[in-house]
């Protein structure tokens, strides 16, 4: 017979949780489950951020100049052909400068960056700030942005860093701009949209990284169909599939002592698994 659940390493608080699952589907039988704590590592952070807005009528005719005159004109010599004054061309032109559309040179020299703008019927505006809140996942090994913080809690329950080697923290301020920019795209959050020439330009740290603790639920599942045995990470119900699947490879690796993590000995689990395997063979 399959040993009684109140043998099982299954902690109190997740033992209707248990029943649920096993009654959801009647090839799994949950061996252990126990609650843990760890930590997300939480980094005020500052980007930069560069939009277009559209140029307007004498920002296009220099831009234009400067790309179809040949030679290209200088800032006295546009003044003349538009009848203009020199102190509008020249502050112009400063501002374009300014945005790295025109190059700081006599005759007027237009950006590769420019040149791009230009196309777009836009010059680029000032960088302006926002700040966000970096969050990596030594779980899941992700980095991800977001406007809100997450407020720093006390756990009182077994760290499970302290049985298992998770990744160390990611120093923000040491990634390349680029990863940056990918992860603050993936994060939905409508900052960095190259298409439309919406760029992140540069991060900066603001604090020191601050823990973040979460409370997490281990199952340690057994499908008698597959006769297979699965590592699963829950928040409340909800399965953590990035930070099951980086437990199930430590656990491929050697590197999950189940007897440390959740009391269960190697014994315990083939004794339940010869138990649960006859009893299906009985009921077929």
């Amino acid at each position: 017979m399959s040993l009684a659940s109140f043998d099982k390493p299954i902690d109190e608080s997740l033992k209707n949780l248990v029943k649920e699952i096993e009654a959801q589907s009647s090839n799994l039988s949950i061996l252990a489950a126990r609650q843990f704590r760890y930590s997300l590592h939480q980094t005020p952070v500052e980007v930069n951020i560069k939009e277009p807005r559209q140029f307007n009528v004498l920002e296009e005719f220099i831009i234009r100049a400067a790309i179809e005159f040949q030679p290209p004109p200088t800032e006295d010599e546009l003044a003349s052909v538009l009848g203009l004054d020199s102190v509008f061309i020249r502050s112009t032109t400063a501002n374009l400068c300014s945005l790295q559309t025109l190059s700081a040179t006599s005759p007027l020299t237009v950006t590769p960056e420019g040149r791009s703008f230009y196309e777009k019927g836009s010059v680029p505006q000032p960088p302006y700030a926002v700040q966000l809140n970096a969050i990596t996942d030594p779980f899941s090994n992700k980095l991800i942005f977001q406007f809100e913080s997450l407020n720093e809690t006390a756990i009182n329950l077994p760290d499970i860093a302290d049985f298992i080697t998770l990744d160390n923290t990611t120093d923000i301020s040491l990634l390349p701009l680029e990863e940056i920019q990918k992860n603050i795209q993936a994060s939905d959050l409508a900052l960095h949209l190259p298409e439309e020439g919406k760029i992140v330009t540069s991060l900066k740290v603001l604090a020191s990284t601050q823990k973040i603790w979460q409370k997490i639920s281990l199952f340690v599942i057994f499908d008698a169909i597959e006769d297979k045995l699965s590592l699963q990470i829950r928040s409340g119900k909800q399965i953590l599939e990035s930070a099951s699947s980086r437990l199930e490879v430590l656990h491929t690796e050697n590197k999950v002592n189940l007897q440390e993590l959740c009391n269960l000995s190697t014994e315990a689990i083939n004794f339940e698994r010869e138990a649960i395997l006859k009893q299906k063979t009985l009921k077929i």
